[in-house]
Protein backbone atom coordinates (compact mmCIF):
# COMPACT_ATOMS: atom_id res chain seq x y z
CA UNK A 1 0.00 0.00 0.00
CA UNK A 2 1.44 3.16 -0.77
CA UNK A 3 1.21 6.55 1.05
CA UNK A 4 -1.53 8.31 -1.62
CA UNK A 5 -3.92 4.89 -0.21
CA UNK A 6 -3.25 5.10 3.25
CA UNK A 7 -3.80 8.38 3.63
CA UNK A 8 -7.52 7.69 2.26
CA UNK A 9 -7.77 4.82 4.65
CA UNK A 10 -11.49 5.22 6.59
CA UNK A 11 -11.32 5.19 10.54
CA UNK A 12 -13.30 3.05 12.17
CA UNK A 13 -15.79 5.47 13.39
CA UNK A 14 -16.55 6.61 9.37
CA UNK A 15 -16.60 3.08 8.63
CA UNK A 16 -19.54 2.51 10.78
CA UNK A 17 -21.24 5.59 10.05
CA UNK A 18 -21.06 4.76 6.47
CA UNK A 19 -22.58 0.92 7.52
CA UNK A 20 -25.34 2.66 9.79
CA UNK A 21 -26.24 4.81 6.56
CA UNK A 22 -26.36 1.93 4.32
CA UNK A 23 -28.47 -0.41 6.70
CA UNK A 24 -31.06 2.04 7.03
CA UNK A 25 -34.22 1.03 6.10
CA UNK A 26 -35.01 4.60 4.35
CA UNK A 27 -32.27 3.57 2.33
CA UNK A 28 -33.35 0.37 1.24
CA UNK A 29 -33.83 -0.16 -2.32
CA UNK A 30 -37.46 -1.52 -3.52
CA UNK A 31 -37.50 -5.06 -4.06
CA UNK A 32 -33.85 -5.70 -1.75
CA UNK A 33 -34.03 -8.74 0.24
CA UNK A 34 -34.10 -8.43 3.67
CA UNK A 35 -31.79 -10.72 6.31
CA UNK A 36 -34.84 -12.41 8.46
CA UNK A 37 -31.90 -14.81 10.42
CA UNK A 38 -32.71 -13.75 13.57
CA UNK A 39 -36.15 -13.65 13.38
CA UNK A 40 -38.16 -16.64 14.06
CA UNK A 41 -41.28 -17.26 11.83
CA UNK A 42 -44.45 -19.58 12.76
CA UNK A 43 -45.61 -21.83 9.35
CA UNK A 44 -48.92 -22.06 11.18
CA UNK A 45 -49.93 -18.61 11.54
CA UNK A 46 -48.25 -17.36 8.43
CA UNK A 47 -45.89 -14.61 10.26
CA UNK A 48 -42.82 -13.86 12.22
CA UNK A 49 -43.50 -14.03 15.98
CA UNK A 50 -42.30 -10.66 16.33
CA UNK A 51 -44.83 -8.96 14.79
CA UNK A 52 -47.75 -6.94 16.49
CA UNK A 53 -50.52 -8.72 15.30
CA UNK A 54 -48.69 -11.97 15.91
CA UNK A 55 -51.54 -13.91 17.68
CA UNK A 56 -54.07 -11.59 17.27
CA UNK A 57 -56.15 -14.24 15.36
CA UNK A 58 -55.89 -18.30 15.37
CA UNK A 59 -53.18 -19.91 13.18
CA UNK A 60 -54.84 -20.50 9.40
CA UNK A 61 -52.58 -23.01 8.48
CA UNK A 62 -52.21 -26.89 9.91
CA UNK A 63 -49.06 -28.00 11.73
CA UNK A 64 -46.18 -27.89 9.90
CA UNK A 65 -45.54 -31.79 10.03
CA UNK A 66 -49.07 -31.64 8.42
CA UNK A 67 -47.73 -29.35 5.67
CA UNK A 68 -47.35 -30.14 2.19
CA UNK A 69 -43.82 -29.72 1.20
Amino acid sequence: MDEQQAAHEPSEAEIEEERERRLADENRPDGAEIDNTGRDFDPEHGMFEDRDDYGATPAPYPPLEEQDT
